[in-house]
């Protein structure tokens, strides 16, 4: 009927415009299973082999990046790098010595001056000065010239010698180095494999460390909101613990899962969170809820 249709069609039309005016939000996403994890966890190998002569890290240890946590006697090694640098200090001075280099050049001024007195005798009387101590003034010219390149060749070999105990030496720096075991994160000790006096070969597994301030919550969303630009979004975390106040923390989310589980139909989802305080525990479940990007 032509006057029910215009009346339905006005009426779409007004839903449009209304909808173009208030455009929809996106909902807050619930996030399923959600459970807390370590981020980082290493078991740090010996880079040498080697009698332990200090683990100074224990169970429950709060250590720092960069800090040494055990050491392997290295009583030889120190001998070894002591050696090094003597052998690169004989090799500097040999590279920035040029006495050799000044003394040939003076010869040669020495020499050449000899021989222009010797031809300016010559023009003045002929016959004045032998033609072999002319011969033999000219091959003390030639042989100073010669001995100035072979100086300055020497000094070249010197200073590339002087370039190779410097690298020598810090190679056995580096090896040294390594006779320490340093945590490469910030965390917590939660196991030692090794105890002093013992012996380890290289790779084998001094000290573990998690890292506890930074952690992840893991969880799942439905398939159909995962389709949404999550990563970077803003998530809520929440954790109650029974007879505490609840603890609320904020994140972002870092990972979606490009893989739909086949049972399910959901799909897993990752948000990292700063642990301030340390009152959050891996293992901990939590509830936690997304607010996508507007």
């Amino acid at each position: 009927m032509p006057g029910i249709r215009k009346k339905t069609q006005g009426t779409m039309g007004l839903l449009v415009v209304l909808l173009g005016a208030f455009p929809m939000v996106a909902q807050e996403i619930e996030v399923s299973a959600t459970l807390l994890k370590i981020i980082e966890s290493v078991e740090i190998p010996a880079q040498q082999s080697g009698v332990l002569k200090m683990v100074k890290a224990q169970e429950g240890t709060i250590v720092d990046r960069g800090e040494v946590i055990a050491k392997i006697d290295d009583e030889e090694k120190v001998l070894e790098v002591e050696k090094a640098k003597v052998d690169f200090d004989i090799a500097t001075r040999e590279a920035q010595n040029d006495v050799n280099i000044r003394f040939s050049r003076k010869s040669l001024e020495v020499a050449s001056a000899e021989l222009m007195r010797s031809e300016e005798a010559l023009s003045i009387a002929e016959k004045s000065v032998s033609q072999t101590e002319m011969d033999r003034l000219r091959l003390l010219v030639e042989k100073s010239r010669l001995e100035i390149e072979q100086s300055e060749e020497k000094t070249a070999i010197a200073k590339l010698t002087a370039q190779l105990r410097d690298a020598e030496l810090k190679i056995v720096k580096t090896q040294l180095k390594k006779h320490q075991i340093e945590s490469p994160i910030q965390g917590m000790v939660v196991a030692v494999f090794r105890r002093t006096g013992e012996w380890v070969e290289t790779s084998d597994s001094v000290v573990k460390v998690v890292r506890i301030d930074r952690l992840r919550a893991e969880g799942f969303i439905r398939n159909e909101e995962a389709m949404i630009e999550l990563i970077g979004s803003t998530a809520m975390v929440t954790v109650e613990i029974p007879n505490r106040e609840p603890i609320q923390v904020e994140g972002r989310v870092t990972f979606v899962d490009p893989e739909v589980d086949p049972v399910n139909g959901q799909v897993r989802v990752w948000v990292d969170l700063e642990n301030e305080g340390l009152k959050l525990r891996p293992g901990l479940r939590a509830s936690m809820t997304i607010q996508p990007k507007q």
